[in-house]
């Protein structure tokens, strides 16, 4: 097929998830592959024809480079663009744009739109919760719940803003002082949602959406907690796994059937509320509970980690499939029938030091050839050393047809790193799976179901 028969795709992103989509897009002759992005992500560099570096909320400039190269396609995969509002601009510039616009972006960017949309047309999905913006209603609704709370700032938070009662606040005195940092922001209207805390088990399912049209993928589980045991600090995430299957093994079909209902009801609601239908890949992020499966929040963008292990195993073509959303036409996605686990190495001072330099070494062809796949969350400096910004490093990700034995090719590959670095070494063993597994039998008896 020839250059001028060739469609042109933009992504737009910087990270591991970029990565991942753009290798799945090459496997197609039919497409040239261009990058937007704010870091330079060797792997990301090398894979496509052309790039820019500029900031990801700058929607000028991404509209510039989009002048300039013309793709028929341009896929947007993080969070700060469309905040920004780069679909709005790139749309009324005529150019066919897969991602939500500003107003439909602040499912992921605004969580107090979100929560008050949720509780307006489905109360059932969300756990208990106000969004305040007076510190002293804030303390007060926090002490009526005897502090068993989460804590959330409303805007973009790059997955480090949560802190819950018990994993990163230690006592009542703890939450006081997060609400109190949160509200303490001198910018008119900073509100902070406090929510009843809630226990159970977690797990991720993203879907490609166009109004009523939604092609959901097999859920995935990820582990935001820094410590072995989901303990410690938040992180952006340590790694991810899923299963053969749509489903987890700590699931029911009925979990997953909850989960993509809360889904299309907040689609029909923001339609009514707004009266646009959203656009993009839309994440959420969901709990099953002793009271049912609950929303956590959405992302208006693929899950780093977690798209990687559904692209992983993922047949179709990212482009072909989010043509077909956007033509309106219904369709499945299919899958391999293989498990995934993805671990992150760090820099050992993550997540309490940021913009680190990750002083590794390791022999990529040597990995890749015992499949497993390395992909970068981090970017080249000026001295061309790994500098991981507010992300985290590089993702070692590998299938196979149990989560077991793709957790022995991750470990092996990362044996094979040399430097200093930290990363979770439980996630996807055989007994993070049993107690998984023994955790959501526990949810549903109490739940009675």
């Amino acid at each position: 097929m020839g250059a001028n028969s060739q469609k042109k795709i933009l992504v737009v992103g910087s990270w591991a998830k970029e990565q991942i989509t753009i290798e799945n897009i090459k496997k197609s002759p039919s497409y040239r592959v261009f990058s937007y992005l704010d870091t330079k992500n060797p792997a990301i560099i090398s894979l496509v024809e052309d790039f820019c570096l500029g900031s990801l909320s700058d929607s000028d400039a991404i509209l510039n480079y989009a002048k300039k190269i013309k793709p028929d396609l341009i896929l947007i995969t993080t969070a700060s663009p469309l905040a920004a509002g780069s679909v709005d601009k790139l749309e009324a510039e005529k150019f066919k744009v897969f991602g939500p616009k500003k107003i439909s972006a602040q499912l992921e960017s605004n969580k107090a739109f979100t929560r008050n949309l949720m509780y307006k047309y489905l109360p059932e999905s969300l756990p208990e919760f106000k969004v305040l913006e007076d510190k002293g209603q804030a303390v007060e609704y926090a002490k009526e719940k005897n502090f068993e709370v989460a804590v959330k700032p409303t805007g973009l938070t790059e997955g480090l803003g949560v802190k819950v009662l018990g994993d990163q606040l230690k006592n009542g005195k703890e939450v006081l002082d997060y609400i109190t940092q949160i509200l303490a922001d001198d910018k008119k209207g900073k509100k902070v949602i406090i929510e009843q805390r809630i226990q159970g088990e977690e797990f991720t399912l993203q879907c490609f959406v166009n109004g009523e049209v939604i092609l959901p993928t097999w859920c995935v589980q990820d582990f935001k907690k820094l410590l072995p045991e989901d303990k410690g600090p938040n992180t952006a995430s340590m790694g991810s796994y899923s299963f053969s299957s749509w489903l987890l093994p700590f699931m029911k079909q009925g979990d997953y059937s909850q989960a993509l209902d809360i889904i299309k009801k907040t689609v029909s609601a923001f339609y009514k509320e707004t009266g646009q239908y959203p656009c993009g890949f839309l994440y959420g992020q969901f709990m099953i509970t002793d009271f049912g499966v609950k929303l956590i929040e959405y992302n208006f963008r693929p899950g780093d980690p977690e798209w990687m292990n559904t692209v992983a195993v993922l047949e179709d073509n990212i482009v072909e499939a989010v043509e077909d959303v956007l033509s309106g036409k219904k369709r499945e996605l299919t899958f391999k029938n293989k498990a995934t686990v993805c671990k992150y190495i760090t820099p050992k001072e993550y997540p309490y030091k940021l913009y680190q330099t990750l002083d590794i070494d390791f022999n990529k062809d040597e990995i890749e050839e015992e499949g497993v796949r390395v992909y970068y969350s981090c970017g080249l400096d000026k001295n061309d050393k790994l500098e991981v910004g507010s992300e985290r490093g590089i993702a070692f990700l590998a299938a196979a047809e149990t989560i077991e034995e793709a957790n022995k090719k991750v470990e092996s590959a990362i044996a094979k790193v040399k430097g200093d670095f930290y990363y979770r070494k439980d996630i996807g063993t055989k007994q993070m799976i049993e107690e998984k597994i023994k955790n959501g039998e526990k949810m549903r008896l109490k739940d009675g179901n």
